[in-house]
């Protein structure tokens, strides 16, 4: 144990309710929802015949181990006055997730980082052995570490009114414990970084990219950028595709979240991605649902695991296309980390707007819950409403902008022609 320091309330720089500052079954039994009913399941007999393969994708789990916390008054004040990841059922919603991907076995699960809540090497421990299950169960597992995850100097343990700072994990100790998972038969590793490329079917390659190092932090080093070049021109001479993960973005997604958001350096990775034809980028790190496209480079960040509705991705792939969507995490409060997130939206609106109208306080909860689960489409905006949140909210009011400017787009499911991809 490590001597208990002072540890304030908000650990995060939070600037909107539920993002995250930086400093801080096989598809075929899956569907997603229309607009007019929630997300639902297909039966395995309604299974669709053209994946042929099926990557499930988690970012921001932010897994704290159950031995690190009583969720007692301090850690309870903490959450409440944080971002709105639902750390009150952690283990819940890890277990409910790890649960569908065994059940419903993808050949691969990408973990793209934050995997746990800042960096406590014993969430990492118990996180890995929860792993083990679903490689047992058949799934290849893929992690790569997020800004959370290394060299967490306020990583800690929280009991009553109190908190002991805890060890963290270097990045040696992060590829121990995770060796298994992407590292041990990895196609290459970066001497540089964490990053290496895996094969996850024949002719697609994961091109694992990690821009946490500890000398370059939310940033691609030289180094691993020439590595990535090395990586991209050998798929070209295997005829490989490439699918990239970062844990950060590698396009902007709103520009009111931008610095500390985007790789730094990111303009050469994404001149390589053109230049190659990477299929597209997994990422997450802002904890909001949202796909981005520029000049055909695509960026999508899968929202938080941690974050109400708890969602994950899913993508299949084929010959000649591939489809991307989300699907929701099934455990015991997920109600409860719904209803805990709109609770916190109206808190943020009375902050600003004292006598805000419950009419007011809901529809904000709405509009700021759709755009956290990427659905867009959903909102029923109000001309009245929506000029009173950015008259009376300054920076929210912003925020509240650029997702009315963003229109009513469905961010959790996209199909996408790739005339030359073949899958076998």
């Amino acid at each position: 144990m490590k001597k208990k320091v002072f540890f304030p309330l908000l650990i995060l720089a939070i600037l909107v309710l539920g993002i995250a500052a930086y400093t801080s079954p096989p598809a075929d039994s899956v569907v997603l929802p229309d607009a007019n009913s929630g997300p639902t399941h297909k039966t395995e007999a309604a299974a669709s015949a053209k994946a042929a393969v099926t990557i499930a994708i988690g970012t921001d789990l932010h897994y704290l181990s159950p031995d690190l916390t009583d969720n007692g008054e301090y850690f309870q004040k903490m959450m409440d006055n944080s971002d709105a990841k639902a750390m009150l059922y952690s283990e819940e919603i890890i277990d409910g997730f790890l649960s569908e991907i065994i059940r419903h076995n993808p050949q691969t699960l990408i973990l793209s980082g934050d995997i746990t809540f800042n960096g406590e090497k014993l969430s990492h421990e118990g996180l890995a052995k929860k792993l083990e299950a679903v490689e047992e169960a058949g799934t290849q597992v893929l992690v790569m570490p997020g800004n959370h995850d290394l060299y967490v100097e306020t990583a800690a343990s929280f009991s009553g009114d109190s908190y002991i700072l805890v060890d963290s994990v270097t990045a040696e100790e992060f590829e121990e414990i995770y060796h298994a998972f992407g590292f041990d038969e990895a196609l290459s590793r970066d001497p540089a970084s964490l990053s290496y490329t895996y094969e996850v079917a024949p002719g697609v390659w994961a091109l694992m990219v990690d821009v946490n190092t500890k000398s370059s932090p939310g940033a691609i080093t030289e180094a691993t950028l020439d590595w990535v070049g090395t990586q991209l021109e050998a798929s070209k001479d295997e005829g490989a595709k490439v699918l990239a993960v970062s844990h950060q973005n590698l396009l902007s997604h709103n520009y009111l979240f931008s610095e500390g958001y985007i790789i730094g350096g990111r303009n050469a990775l994404y001149d390589l991605y053109i230049e190659y034809g990477v299929l597209c980028n997994l990422s997450g790190h802002m904890h909001i649902q949202h796909i981005a496209e520029m000049e055909g480079v695509i960026d999508i960040a899968t929202s938080a695991l941690s974050v109400a509705p708890c969602q994950y991705g899913v993508l299949d792939l084929y010959s000649g296309g591939m489809d991307y969507h989300t699907e929701r995490t099934d455990f015991p409060h997920a109600e409860d980390a719904i209803r805990m997130m709109k609770e916190r939206s109206h808190r943020s609106v009375l902050k600003k707007i004292p006598d805000a109208s419950q009419e007011l306080q809901e529809f904000y909860a709405e509009i700021n819950s759709s755009y956290f689960a990427g659905e867009n489409h959903l909102v029923e905006w109000r001309e009245d409403l929506y000029e009173e949140l950015l008259s009376g909210m300054a920076f929210s009011g912003l925020f509240i902008q650029t997702i009315y400017e963003d229109g009513g787009q469905n961010h959790t499911e996209r199909h996408f022609d790739v005339e030359d991809l073949i899958v076998e």
